[in-house]
């Protein structure tokens, strides 16, 4: 299940730096106020030290999945700490700007739920 959850990742992540880079694709979420990826996309948060949040979690779910294919729990498991540190900060940061995107809450979650499975297997 964790490697699912990766592989969905790496698809939500590439599907939002897709959309970052050529701004044609739509993103189907921007519903109201509270739900609009365009504005977390937008926001002075969608950074972290200048690299797209996207890609961030691009690389992240991309490392993920392989480590998960090899087997490699213990990497896992410390990579996943600095993934879950991130999907909470991510979580504050949309707190802050008072919108939701359902494409990074997607990642946030199939993150956290990898660390319920890692947890749980030891």
């Amino acid at each position: 299940m964790g490697l699912g959850l990766s592989i969905v990742g790496v698809a939500d992540s590439l599907y939002l730096y897709l959309h970052l880079l050529l701004e044609k694709i739509p993103t189907y979420c921007n519903v109201s106020a509270i739900i609009d990826c365009h504005k977390v996309e937008l926001s002075v948060y969608s950074h972290f030290l200048g690299i797209p949040d996207s890609l961030l979690g691009l690389i992240y779910f991309s490392i993920m999945t392989v480590l998960w294919l090899i087997g490699i729990e213990e990497i896992l498991r410390y990579l996943w700490i600095v993934g879950a540190i991130f999907s909470i900060y991510l979580i504050y940061t949309e707190i802050l700007i008072g919108s939701l995107c359902i494409y990074c809450t997607l990642a946030h979650l199939c993150c956290l739920i990898q660390g319920i499975i890692l947890f749980k297997n030891n």
